[in-house]
């Protein structure tokens, strides 16, 4: 497995978008799938999520392994801090995706306030940065 590095990532996407007939936020879908199904198949839905996200692009990736997770029954819980006064496109479609399938996002005050962090979660995704 190759371990990209941000740069990296972004100019992959880039030239994916650019050179594919597919959209940022249907190419951040495709991404979220693999990792929904590869989370699924090494741990149970019987395993509470939680889901911590940022306002860019990250966290517009765990909003949609979110969602996909809840359609798969998972108990998710999802926790927005917004380090970035602009939320990013992809960011907002999958916040309004989540919502239509009943998950309600917290927000979080600042980057440290982890405190509706419940106990029982076993497995946590950090998609802040």
């Amino acid at each position: 497995m190759k371990i990209l590095s941000t740069a990296q990532t972004r100019a992959a996407d880039q030239y994916t978008i650019s050179h594919e007939p597919v959209s940022s936020v249907d190419l951040m879908e495709r991404a979220a799938g693999k990792c929904t199904d590869w989370i699924a198949a090494r741990y149970g839905n019987e395993n509470p999520v939680a889901v911590f996200c940022g306002n860019g692009n990250n966290g517009g990736d765990g909003l949609a392994i979110a969602r996909l997770l809840h359609e798969r029954k998972y108990n998710v819980s999802v926790y927005v801090v917004r380090p970035s006064a602009k939320d990013s496109a992809d960011f907002s479609v999958n916040l309004e995706r989540l919502k239509k399938c009943g998950v309600v996002a917290t927000e979080l005050a600042k980057e440290n306030d982890i405190s509706a962090l419940k106990s029982d979660h076993r497995i946590v995704i950090d998609a802040v940065f």
